[in-house]
C-alpha cells in the first residue's frame, strides 16, 4: 500500500477509508469544510489502471444519485490520477446482518425490494457492478442504501459479452444477499468448494425464505441459462412488489373485456337482423 498523501489538488486528506487491489479510498474534506470521498489508484500507475478507473468514473456517473454516491470531479492529468464523490456515511449491509442478526420475513422483503431496484437501476443503464455483496452496499443517515464501489464495473457499451457475464455475477449476489439477510448464513454454505459444487447442481438452500421473497431468490441462484435470462433484476423487483402474476392478470382483463364486447356487438346484430 502507497504512503498516504496529504492532500487531492484542493482536497484536504483526513483519513483513510478502505483500501483494496487497485487503489485506496480517502476521507478529506473540500475547501468549504464539506467531507468527501476520494478514490485513487497506486502510485505509479501504468496505462491499465488509468484505464480501469475511467471505467469506474463513467459507471459511477451513468448511475442515479438515489442509488449511488453523487459524483463531484475527476483529475485524470495527475501523476496519481483520482476521482471525488459525495460521502456517504452509514453502515453496510453486511455489518446491519452481522451485529443485528437476521431480518424478519418482513424486513427481508423489504431489502429484496430495495435491493432489486437498485440494480435494475443499474443495469438499465448499461452498467454491471460486479462486486455486488453486502460490504459494498451502505445504509446512510438518510436511510437510502447506496452502492459503493465501481472497481470491477462493466459497461456494455465497452464489452456486451463480459457485461452479461458481470450482470449474471450480479443476480447472484443479489440472491445470495437475501438469503443471508433472511437466514444468517449463505445458500450454498460457507465451505468454497462445495458451495461452486452445490451452485453447478442448483441445489440451494433459501431456509425462512417464503412467498415472493422465496421464489424471487431461487430464480437469482439458478445457474440455468434459461432461468438465468428469465430473472432479471428488474423482473424480480416486479415480481416482489406485483406478484409474478400481475402481467398475467391485465391481460387476463383485458381478454374478458374484448369478449364482452364481441358478446355485445354479436347481439346487437342479432336484434338488428330480426327487426
Amino acid at each position: 500500500m502507497s504512503t498516504t498523501p496529504t492532500a487531492f489538488g484542493v482536497y484536504r486528506v483526513d483519513r483513510l477509508l478502505g483500501h483494496g487491489m487497485q487503489g485506496e479510498t480517502y476521507l478529506a474534506s473540500d475547501p468549504a469544510g464539506r467531507q468527501v470521498a476520494v478514490k485513487t489508484i497506486h502510485a505509479m500507475p501504468g496505462r491499465k489502471a488509468r484505464s480501469a478507473l475511467d471505467t469506474e468514473v463513467v459507471a459511477l456517473q451513468s448511475v442515479h444519485p438515489a442509488f449511488a454516491p453523487t459524483f463531484i470531479t475527476y483529475d485524470a492529468c495527475v501523476d496519481r490520477p483520482y476521482y471525488v464523490m459525495e460521502y456517504v456515511e452509514g453502515r453496510t449491509v453486511d455489518d446491519i446482518i452481522a451485529k443485528e442478526g437476521q431480518l424478519s420475513a418482513v424486513e427481508a422483503e423489504r431489502l429484496a425490494v430495495r435491493l432489486t431496484a437498485i440494480l435494475a437501476a443499474l443495469h438499465s443503464v448499461g452498467t454491471a457492478h460486479g462486486d455486488f455483496r453486502g460490504q459494498n452496499l451502505i445504509v446512510g443517515k438518510d436511510g437510502g442504501i447506496y452502492v459503493l464501489d465501481f472497481g470491477r464495473a462493466v459497461l456494455r457499451s465497452e464489452s456486451r459479452k463480459l457485461f452479461r457475464q458481470r450482470r449474471r455475477s450480479d443476480l447472484r449476489q443479489l440472491g445470495e444477499l437475501i438469503v443471508l439477510a433472511r437466514n444468517g448464513r449463505a445458500p450454498f454454505g460457507e465451505d468454497s468448494s462445495l458451495a461452486i459444487e452445490r451452485y453447478d447442481e442448483g441445489r440451494a438452500d433459501v431456509g425462512a425464505l417464503t412467498g415472493r421473497t422465496r421464489s424471487v431468490a431461487l430464480g437469482l441462484l439458478q445457474k440455468r441459462p434459461c432461468w438465468r435470462g428469465r430473472m432479471s433484476a428488474k423482473r424480480a423487483h416486479r415480481i416482489l412488489v406485483r406478484g409474478r402474476r400481475a402481467r398475467r392478470r391485465v391481460w387476463s382483463g383485458m381478454f374478458v373485456v374484448l369478449l364482452a364486447l364481441s358478446t355485445a356487438e354479436a347481439a346487437m346484430s342479432a336484434i338488428r337482423d330480426s327487426a
